[in-house]
């Protein structure tokens, strides 16, 4: 093609940008010319202008015209042109273009079909490419028929197949159903003389579906993937175009160990059992140090992986290893390449669980990673000592932590830093005087990064829980905290918690022969130099002094009426309370300031420190955090241990549901049909036990509409407030918005979300303005949800207001519709209704009033329910047995949640079942099952009761 010799040749004589531009514009206006031009083009000057405006994109100009040349071009029967058109089209043409992929659909599909392997591998390669949803909904099947089956197509094209299903998979995994291609992908590991380039592409598919789907239908391929893993590691049977630096196909490797980790570990005296531990020996054995930097990169790459399945297996395979993997792991954390030093440390973090207190013997070696120049190795370093804390080194792990704060720790650390001294100081305190002397270092040295809810939680700590509080450590911290505000400058939130305890426990120090009048001294000559949210708790403090001691009480009038006085509308509001309150008698003084009694049991249960760390975690760019994914086991098992206390039905109201079952007329018409025996059988809530319906939700109406809708008013009190929302909720993840409105300006708006079963949420920072806006992130990583509440804070015309209202946030926005075959429904549902062992499967069963008038056909009722489970419900409804004869809708969809616990998100099957019945059109029969948490079935009743019961 010499026009295209000679127009690069001109771009590279260019001696400028400005040149360059001109040379491109006057080359695209000359194709357009012909493109436009009605005399037609032969396919040769086709491609040469396709190429030239390729040449063009990749020099960073935008090419907005061509596309359809490009496209027709794969409909040549020419090599030159078709591959032209098929490099061209997945680079220049944009996945928006619709119109433009259906057009050509036939012709790849032709492709694909053929039996010339290089046109196959020229579609395949397009289509996996960008996998828009028009080629998707086209041409899957076939994709599907080249990747799994044995046909006359070679391995090289299998191979891309299996990469262009795993593409279109993970883009539109309603569009599949992974669980047919079991026994395409099992065989695929049984083929005699497999190409490994067929192998590593058949593993990826298998790792990437098993991370979006269950692994469980997939477990016939353990011992296939084990006989491939020992055929390559110990036998060496590769051949020498895979071999790296004389490591025999070390991807392949890496992608069959994790592919395992999905699955259960072979059985104990079997060949896969003895093989794999045959294979992680070598591997963790006899992995050696080279010269050469890329042999060591793929052989530690291999390592680590073996590490983390024996891990993951929990010494199931390879626990004679575990002290040899230890050994490793701490020569990897004290050498010199960042690299290993970092993947040793995230090694280590997962293998706290197995090891137990072996690793305390490299705490030395933890401690100087703390202080590396790397951010990434201290981070990890922190989640280790956080991990590996135990009664025996807690102390030590403290003090180095807290010497760290104190001598300059890293600012993007310094968070969590000081979070995790505050968990492990309270987790692990045998001596809780070594507590508050470590709380006093900690706000000495990083006060800054101490929050409320840490600072929160150390006055729950010195007040007590359940009885009586601990009087000798009420003492001790009272004379600390004394000592420390006797200094001149003191932390504000030092100042926070003195003014509490000193205030709360002055009689201890009173006890010790400190005046009542020094106690108000200390503390008053800290009032003019602190923040607003220091004098609220100083004014506290001075109206507690004067309760106990009459001397003082002049002098806390005298601030109380100063404060009254006050521009920020917090004190002054206190100021003129305190003020009146200290104007009354005594008796009535008395009354109302009493002592502090202790906490409840289940404050001092749930830890908000530890539940931050959760948090945290959303607003991470790293995906993978070890202090997560082991704390999170702890909190996941009481959590497990705690639904399902909630779920177990009292037996007399499971009785009481089914004998009413039994005894209901109705039942002969569904007989088999509905659960009567066996397991988790839900008990159906009753009319008072419906929390959609309850009373107390003051925006119950704006709830109704935007449950089953994502944009409109959540909060809609003409003249007084009124709150846009809209929702934007994907899968498991989503964000909503909000635009707060009022008749005069808002200011200072704050926002907080209670209630939060089932789901996280990151509130993004308020944008204040006239009309404020908020943004939050959430996510599901329970089925056990109900609604959340926010309540907000803010000024409006010179006043402090407070509003509470729920979010319109259910189990039903975080589903996703499931099309599925009539027949295959059927027999999901009657295997979950006919269960009685499986402690994943859960139904419920029950007759709901038809609240419909009774001139409304029943089949107009079931097309009004069948709306609702499709559009508001987000399930696949569909009737039975068809529009014009309908008698039942039943719908399938799938919830989607991400325990903290795992890496995968969960796929929870919910399917429904609303039927007429013969006898009488007063009832409907519903029927619910569902996977994973019986808590699902009763939302999704709650959900069709508020709507059509």
């Amino acid at each position: 093609m010499r026009g295209l010799n000679t127009f690069i040749t001109d771009i590279r004589h260019c001696s400028n940008k400005e040149q360059e531009e001109k040379r491109v514009e006057k080359e695209l206006q000359k194709i357009r010319g012909k493109f436009t031009s009605q005399k037609g083009l032969a396919g040769y000057q086709k491609k040469k202008y396709v190429w030239k405006l390729l040449y063009i994109y990749i020099l960073g100009y935008e090419v907005d015209f061509g596309q359809q040349e490009c496209a027709f071009l794969i409909n040549s029967s020419k090599f030159s042109e078709k591959y032209t058109g098929y490099v061209a089209t997945s680079i220049l043409v944009s996945e928006k273009t619709h119109d433009l992929f259906t057009q050509v659909a036939s012709s790849i599909r032709n492709d694909l079909q053929s039996v010339n392997e290089i046109n196959q591998s020229l579609a395949l390669t397009m289509v996996g490419t960008q996998a828009p949803q028009e080629l998707v909904n086209a041409l899957h099947q076939d994709v599907q028929k080249l990747a799994l089956t044995e046909s006359r197509s070679t391995f090289h094209v299998r191979k891309k197949a299996c990469a262009c299903l795993l593409r279109m998979y993970r883009k539109y995994q309603d569009k599949f159903q992974p669980s047919q291609w079991a026994q395409g992908i099992s065989q695929m590991f049984e083929s005699r003389h497999p190409s490994l380039g067929f192998m590593t592409a058949a593993t990826s598919l298998l790792v990437g579906t098993c991370q979006l789907d269950n692994p469980s239908i997939f477990e016939d391929c353990t011992p296939k993937l084990i006989k491939l893993l020992h055929k390559i590691a110990i036998q060496k049977d590769s051949p020498g175009d895979y071999n790296y630096y004389a490591t025999p196909a070390p991807w392949l490797q890496v992608k069959i160990l994790k592919a395992l980790s999905f699955f259960s570990p072979p059985p104990p005296s079997t060949d896969s059992h003895r093989q794999l531990t045959e294979c992680l020996t070598k591997i963790i054995k006899k992995t050696e140090v080279t010269k050469s930097i890329n042999k060591n990169n793929v052989d530690h790459g291999i390592l680590f992986e073996a590490a983390n399945l024996v891990i993951t297996y929990n010494g199931a395979v390879g626990m004679e290893l575990k002290n040899d993997i230890l050994k490793l792991l701490g020569i990897f954390i004290s050498v010199k390449e960042p690299n290993l030093r970092y993947l040793g440390l995230e090694t280590m973090c997962k293998f706290v669980k197995l090891a137990g207190d072996s690793l305390e013997d490299h705490l030395n070696t933890i401690f100087k990673s703390l202080r590396d120049n790397d951010i990434s190795i201290r981070k990890r370093a922190l989640d280790l000592l956080y991990l590996i804390s135990s009664p025996n080194t807690s102390q030590r792990i403290v003090e180095e932590l807290l010497s760290y704060a104190e001598n300059g720790a890293d600012l993007q650390i310094k968070d969590d830093l000081i979070l995790k001294i505050a968990i492990l100081s309270e987790k692990f305190a045998d001596n809780l005087y070594w507590y508050i002397d470590v709380v006093v270092r900690m706000i000495n040295s990083s006060g800054d990064f101490v929050t409320e809810d840490i600072w929160f939680r150390i006055i729950q700590i010195i007040v007590g829980f359940q009885k009586e509080g601990n009087i000798e450590l009420q003492k001790y911290a009272a004379t600390k905290l004394f000592s420390q505000l006797s200094m001149p400058h003191v932390h504000e939130t030092l100042i926070c918690i003195g003014a509490f305890i000193i205030s709360e426990y002055s009689q201890m120090l009173v006890e010790q022969n400190k005046e009542p009048q020094k106690l108000f001294d200390i503390l008053n000559k800290h009032y003019t130099f602190s923040t607003e949210r220091s004098r609220q708790m100083l004014l506290n403090a001075f109206v507690k002094l004067a309760c106990k001691y009459p001397e003082l009480k002049d002098q806390a009038i005298m601030i109380c009426q100063i404060a009254g006085e006050h521009f920020d509308p917090d004190i002054q509001q206190r100021g003129i309370e305190y003020f009146s309150l200290l104007m009354e008698d005594d008796k009535l003084l008395n009354q109302i300031v009493v002592k502090m009694p202790p906490y409840s049991e289940q404050v001092q249960q749930n830890n908000p420190l530890t539940k931050r760390i959760y948090v945290m975690v959303l607003n991470s760019k790293e995906q993978k955090d070890p202090t997560l994914l082991n704390q999170a086991r702890i909190q996941a098992s009481q959590e497990i241990a705690m639904a399902e206390q909630r779920l177990q039905n009292k037996p007399e109201q499971l009785q009481k549901h089914l004998s009413w079952l039994k005894a209901c007329p109705y039942l002969n018409q569904f007989q088999g049909q509905i659960a009567l025996e066996g397991i988790n059988i839900m008990v159906p809530p009753s009319p008072e036990d419906n929390n959609l319906k309850s009373p107390s939700i003051s925006n119950l109406n704006e709830i109704k509409v935007l449950l089953t809708t994502q944009v409109g008013k959540v909060v809609d009190k003409p003249g007084e407030l009124v709150v846009q929302y809209k929702s934007e909720i994907s899968g498991h993840l989503g964000k909503v918005s909000f635009q707060f409105e009022g008749t005069s300006p808002i200011q200072n708006l704050s926002i907080l979300v209670s209630q939060t079963n089932g789901m996280l949420f990151n509130i993004l920072p308020v944008k204040q303005g006239d009309f404020p806006q908020v943004m939050m992130q959430v996510l599901s990583y329970d089925g056990n949800m109900t609604l959340p509440i926010a309540s907000i804070f803010y000024e409006q015309n010179g006043q402090q207001k407070k509003h509470e209202f729920h979010l319109p946030i259910y189990t039903n926005k975080f589903v996703q519709p499931v099309d599925m075959p009539y027949d295959k429904f059927t027999k999901f549902f009657d295997d979950f209704t006919n269960n009685l062992s499986n402690q994943n499967y859960f139904k419920l069963d029950t007759f709901i009033r038809n609240t419909a008038p009774s001139n409304i056909p029943m089949t107009e009722v079931l097309k009004k329910a069948g709306g609702l489970l499709s559009v508001g419900l987000n399930l696949k409804a569909q009737p039975f047995p068809s529009l014009e004869n309908l008698q039942m809708i039943w719908a399938c969809g799938q919830l989607m949640i991400k325990p903290p616990e795992q890496n995968n998100i969960l796929n929870l099957p919910i399917m429904v079942v609303i039927s007429s019945l013969d006898q009488t059109t007063e009832f409907l029969r519903v029927g619910i099952r569902c996977g994973g948490n019986g808590e699902i079935a009763k939302n999704y009743l709650k959900l069709i009761m508020l709507y059509l019961g």
